[in-house]
């Protein structure tokens, strides 16, 4: 480096005049230059001296360009020690560069830092412009550990901004030289050449690097016939059409050749494209068509590169068919050939929202799959990929549909209703899709905890039928609550549309007083839920059950009978309930049924001991009943000779004081009563009343 000292006496004198010292001015490092040699960065470093300089002056060829001051406000301060380089814009144009700092303390004192100089490069074209040769200078005569080893070679062609932040190539710093061949089409390209310079500033040691000029040839031309391009990947899109995608092996490639391999008229040519680096097939129809592609490129002086030899071509997917039962799909495809760094699997990918989203079904080395668990008439979308290893690059098959249509999936079954019938047995009323969508059977399960099931009876499958009915005549129906459930067997021997689960109602009761009450368990699982509660009472004087008192709301399970008013209707009053469901969604309602329950009310009889036939009141003889039942009950009147003159087994009937018609004489008669009490026992009781006038 060619340095020149500068002392300026005037400055040195004032210095002794006024007993200040001489300061040691900044010590140029390094120069780089810019922006085509309109920028110019100059570093240097610093020892302490540098905290009484007030402003650094920047000179280029003399050129006052740039100053720096030190800063300093509430918050922060800077001196000039803080900086150590310094951009400067608007330089001179020149074809060499020499650069110094004066550097002046708070005395106004100036003094001069070295000088540093830039040096050039040279770029002469050679070979017709196919080729640059560089020569440069070097900024020093001596490269000590303080230089790097290589001198830095840096390019930018014509179309480009500015030279990247990284050399495309280095030589030893012993070079002065270099050949470089052009791999652009009449552009211009440039060249700069550097070195790194390490360096103490103050107490750290820095490095900066010391450019040379650029230098530039015109109109470069590029003769070198490219590299093949790599064709990644032949794929099918989501519109279902042929992609090619490749990528370009040498930089700045102008246009891509697309060929077909014709297997009976070799290689041909079908498109040449610009500007991309992937490529539409307008022609094939990838569901059932596919192609053998290569490429080749050119570049921007019309030179062709080699076809590829990885030539690939696009699978073909096919769905082999489904299986309802398994619910299953199997597909098989075209081997994946050439694939950029082989293949490492393949991928069946499934969507079930028209492709707007897309799940792994599983993969494989092989060419085909099975995939399980469908839903039944869901409508799917099926693709392939192959991966490559490292997963760098895919490619997919064309797209198929896949449904498996089965009647199966709308096999159901529903409990209607769960009736006890006439106290014999309970009737499981149950709808089921059989009318539209046949099934092989249907089994209804039984459960005395609604939890655990086990099959109880079993159906074939009536054509056309959609409503089955089972009956279970083992159930302890007055005592315990019994849970049903059925089932289909589909076609495919799987167990299938379970239905709701209900149960029986089961109906309690006691007596208290002249009430009966009455409790049961609301009905659950209907479609339509429970409207309302009817209770039916049946006296021992009639056959029929008749509705008593109002309805009784869905949300209440419990009634209370008022009998004071039947004492004559006998002791045993036996009732059910009936459920009423509010309209379901199947387009019915539906009734369920409870058990009988028998209430008893206890009995009692007074009889009086004598009776006038012919007075106003008190003319029949007849036990004062209340609550006697029908069933066991005599009354007879015997003459004191033991004759029978009076018999019935009505309660409610008494003797008129007549023999075959015949008012009967005045006289003592003998009067015996046969009834029985809630337990069963007979009771007999006797005694006398007189006839009077």
């Amino acid at each position: 480096m060619q340095t020149v000292k500068r002392i300026i006496l005037t400055g040195l004198w004032m210095a002794v005049m006024f007993g200040c010292l001489a300061w040691e001015p900044p010590k140029m490092q390094c120069i780089k230059l810019m922006n085509n040699n309109q920028r110019i960065k100059m570093a240097w470093s610093s020892n302490g001296d540098c905290v009484h300089f007030k402003t650094y002056y920047f000179y280029i060829n003399n050129v006052l360009c740039d100053s720096l001051s030190g800063y300093s406000s509430a918050t922060q301060s800077y001196n000039l020690c803080d900086y150590g380089s310094q951009d400067i814009n608007n330089i001179p144009i020149a074809q060499e560069y020499f650069c110094y700092i004066i550097a002046v303390d708070s005395n106004n004192v100036s003094y001069y830092s070295d000088t540093i100089h830039s040096f050039s490069i040279t770029v002469t074209p050679q070979d017709n412009n196919t080729k640059a040769y560089l020569s440069w200078e070097s900024p020093t005569n001596t490269f000590d550990d303080s230089w790097g080893n290589t001198f830095d070679i840096y390019r930018k062609r014509g179309f480009e901004d500015d030279f990247p932040p990284e050399p495309f190539v280095s030589v030893p710093n012993s070079q002065r030289n270099y050949t470089d061949t052009s791999d652009v089409c009449d552009e211009s390209i440039s060249y700069q050449v550097g070195i790194s310079h390490f360096y103490m500033s103050g107490s750290f040691q820095t490095q900066c690097p010391f450019m040379t000029t650029i230098g530039t040839v015109d109109h470069m031309v590029d003769s070198t016939r490219p590299a093949a391009p790599v064709l990644d990947s032949v794929t099918v899109t989501a519109s279902n059409e042929v992609m090619l995608g490749f990528h370009e092996t040498d930089p700045y490639m102008m246009a891509y050749i697309i060929y077909y391999v014709n297997p009976v008229n070799g290689t041909l040519p079908l498109d040449t494209i610009y500007g991309q680096t992937y490529w539409i097939d307008p022609v094939i129809n990838p569901t059932y068509d596919s192609r053998l592609y290569r490429i080749a490129a050119m570049d921007s002086c019309g030179n062709a590169s080699p076809m590829t030899n990885n030539q690939q071509q696009n699978m073909i997917l096919h769905l082999q068919g489904t299986d309802a039962c398994h619910r299953t799909a199997s597909l098989s495809w075209s081997e994946y050939t050439n694939l950029v760094n082989d293949i490492h699997h393949y991928e069946v990918l499934l969507s079930s929202d028209m492709g707007q989203n897309w799940v792994s079904a599983g993969t494989t080395t092989g060419t085909s799959y099975t995939v399980e668990n469908l839903t039944l008439n869901q409508d799917y979308i099926a693709l392939v990929r192959v991966v490559n290893n490292g997963a760098t690059v895919t490619a997919s098959t064309n797209r198929v549909n896949i449904q498996i249509a089965s009647d199966e999936s709308q096999d159901f079954t529903y409990i209607r209703s769960v009736s006890v019938i006439d106290n014999e047995y309970v009737r499981v009323r149950v709808l089921t899709s059989g009318d539209t969508l046949p099934f092989a059977s249907i089994t209804l399960q039984r459960s005395e905890d609604g939890v655990m099931f086990e099959d109880f009876q079993t159906q074939t499958f009536i054509s056309g039928a959609n409503n089955y009915t089972f009956y279970d005549s083992l159930a302890d129906f007055t005592r315990k609550m019994y849970y049903y459930r059925t089932f289909v067997m589909n076609g495919c021997g799987v167990d299938a549309g379970y239905s709701n689960v209900s149960h029986n109602i089961l109906l309690q009761g006691e007596n208290n007083a002249q009430n009966n009450n009455l409790t049961w368990y609301a009905y659950d699982n209907w479609d339509g839920n429970v409207s309302s509660y009817f209770v039916l009472r049946k006296v021992e004087s009639e056959d029929l059950f008749n509705t008593v008192g109002e309805v009784v709301p869905a949300t209440v399970n419990s009634f209370s009978d008022d009998i004071s008013s039947l004492y004559e209707s006998g002791s045993k009053f036996v009732y059910y309930v009936e459920a009423d469901e509010n309209a379901n969604s199947y387009g019915f309602n539906e009734t369920s049924t409870s058990n009988y329950v028998q209430v008893i009310q206890p009995p009692t009889l007074y009889l009086p001991n004598a009776f006038r036939p012919l007075g106003a009141t008190n003319k029949v003889f007849k036990p004062v009943n209340s609550f006697v039942s029908i069933d066991g009950y005599q009354f007879s009147i015997f003459t004191r000779t033991g004759e029978c003159i009076f018999f019935t087994t009505n309660p409610q009937e008494g003797w008129d004081g007549r023999i075959d018609g015949v008012l009967a004489p005045l006289n003592v008669y003998v009067w015996y009563l046969e009834y029985k009490i809630p337990d069963g026992t007979i009771m007999e009781r006797t005694g006398t009343v007189t006839l009077v006038k």
